[in-house]
């Protein structure tokens, strides 16, 4: 074989390569698409079942923080998602470390962590389901499944979209 064919056959390789990416970045484009229509009506039927004022922006938590962080490295073009696992605090301790409220005129008494009754102590979680109840509706659930998973897939499709542009860069193809 001579060069020119080499070349023409590395440059079908990249091009065969480079439209298996863009099928892949389409079918999840498809699954993302599906993804959303299927949560949003999860949180439809969510709202129908516990009521349209019990399922609102009204119940959000002041203490709401991000569940996951995206990072993009511009230098290597990679891109990385990291989620927060949800905390579970004791409400507990932190009345204890603060020393708590005094009563006037009560006979101070000592509690040993070992006498303590379980019903005494609250756990506090950062699950965002646990804003509007600690019964919320099973469509309220699988709609939080459905957007956590979906996030992924954005996710991957920001990647798969970040290897397309290095691609069509490798082959000299600019888009117009």
């Amino acid at each position: 074989m001579d060069e020119s064919s080499l070349e023409l056959q590395n440059a079908d390789d990249e091009l065969l390569n480079l439209l298996d990416v863009f099928v892949e970045y389409q079918q999840l484009q498809e699954a993302i698409n599906g993804g959303l229509k299927r949560g949003y009506f999860d949180l439809a039927v969510a709202k129908r079942t516990a009521g349209y004022r019990w399922i609102s922006p009204d119940m959000y938590s002041g203490r709401a923080r991000a569940i996951g962080t995206v990072a993009v490295d511009e230098a290597s073009g990679t891109i990385t998602y990291t989620r927060r696992t949800p905390t579970v605090a004791n409400n507990a301790d932190k009345s204890e470390q603060s020393g708590g409220l005094r009563k006037r005129g009560a006979k101070a008494k000592t509690v040993n962590n070992d006498e303590k009754n379980e019903n005494d102590v609250r756990k506090v979680s950062d699950d965002p389901l646990l804003w509007f109840g600690m019964l919320v509706p099973p469509a309220l659930k699988d709609a939080q499944t459905q957007f956590t998973t979906t996030l992924d897939q954005l996710v991957r499709l920001a990647d798969l979209k970040q290897q397309l542009a290095h691609k069509l860069d490798a082959l000299s193809i600019t888009l117009p």
